[in-house]
């Protein structure tokens, strides 16, 4: 599984389509395996997601993802962690234990129907 975290200081960023650093996570049967710090210079959802597409990530954990991105990478086959905040690490390991939540996950737990 591949993993990119936006990324700051060792912290979950704010704001996927703004992220400067991506933090990309290789993991295996639940470990990290290898991590790796790449710098972004695209701007913007759509650039953003272009950008990280050569790396073949499986999910994506941010503070923010607007819905139009994140209805984009899970077409993508890209699962979306939204409204993260903290320890990048704790982060990645809370998804790989199963404690994390993606936002489809969230959406189908919600007591309110989207129609």
């Amino acid at each position: 599984m591949r993993i990119a975290v936006a990324y700051e200081d060792g912290k979950v960023f704010h704001h996927f389509g703004s992220s400067k650093v991506f933090r990309l996570y290789e993991a295996e049967d639940g470990r990290i395996t290898d991590v790796r710090t790449v710098e972004n210079d695209a701007h913007g959802h759509d650039a953003v997601i272009e950008f990280l597409e050569p790396y073949s990530v499986d999910a994506v954990i941010s503070g923010s993802v607007c819905a139009a991105g994140s209805r984009r990478m899970e077409g993508m086959g890209i699962k979306v962690y939204s409204g993260v905040k903290g320890d990048a690490d704790a982060k990645v390991e809370e998804l790989l234990a199963g404690r994390l939540l993606s936002d489809r996950e969230k959406m189908s737990k919600s007591d309110i129907a989207i129609m």
